[in-house]
């Protein structure tokens, strides 16, 4: 075995987990933004796997409409063996049946964090256009009691319609909420958060060890993504017009 070899063992890893909605509002212009967005992503995250010798990224994709789908599979893939495949738009809102299905997988035990060789903070990005057509608490709570969750990059994405204060309660931070009106900034704003809180995630220091652990701080993580957004904002157009043709 060569070095190489040895060094691709002892690589840690960060998630970056997207819940992603896919509801019937979602259709036309916002679902071509977020599928553009997606297809640029996987690209720019392999570069990062291939410049960084000591965190490798790996990703999971959960869009969630009438139901939930985990469009990645069941585990985390790395962007280099996944082809994006174009969502559909169709159903309602169900937000809190997706951050239910998200806490079931934050899990060493039988979850998505895993690796032997550790992970650090996960990244956990939410793009909504709309208000969630359940109840999302209940899921949100169980979020909240999980410390892989509380450990985490926590960034969200507001298209038209949705209700910010909900993507606020996500995070956890109103700085890592941006909102637009526009399809060609959501696919701007999608990379650009998504990089962003991935480099920070990247740099960061390890997760818990197993799922009862603690982090010190909690928000630790989520601050930083914060502050890099402050520090370097994205450029948007200010367009407001959300039914231009894609």
């Amino acid at each position: 075995m060569g070095m190489l070899d040895k060094a691709e063992i002892l690589r840690r890893m960060c998630p970056v987990i997207f819940l992603l909605d896919a509801s019937g509002s979602m259709a036309g212009a916002p679902m071509g933004a977020v599928n553009a967005a997606m297809e640029g992503i996987l690209p720019e995250l392999i570069s990062m796997n291939n410049d960084n010798p000591d965190v490798e990224i790996e990703i999971a994709v959960l869009t969630f409409h009438s139901g939930t789908d985990w469009v990645t599979g069941s585990s985390l893939v790395n962007p280099e063996n996944y082809v994006w495949k174009d969502l559909d738009a169709r159903g309602v809102t169900s937000m809190g049946a997706a951050f239910k299905e998200l806490e079931k997988v934050l899990s060493v035990s039988h979850g998505f964090v895993n690796r032997a060789s550790g992970s650090v903070a996960p990244v956990i990005f939410l793009l909504t256009d709309g208000e969630p057509t359940d109840n999302y608490q209940d899921g949100l709570q169980a979020l909240r009691d999980n410390n892989w969750y509380k450990c985490a990059a926590k960034v969200a994405v507001g298209y038209g319609q949705s209700n910010d204060a909900v993507l606020r309660e996500f995070t956890g931070n109103p700085e890592t909420v941006l909102h637009t009106n526009d399809p060609k900034d959501l696919t701007n704003l999608i990379r650009f958060v998504t990089i962003t809180s991935s480099m920070v995630a990247s740099r960061g220091a390890a997760a818990p060890v197993n799922d009862a652990d603690a982090a010190a701080d909690p928000n630790d993580t989520t601050n930083a993504v914060a502050a890099a957004l402050k520090t370097a904002p994205p450029v948007l157009s200010n367009s407001t017009d959300p039914d231009e043709e894609w």
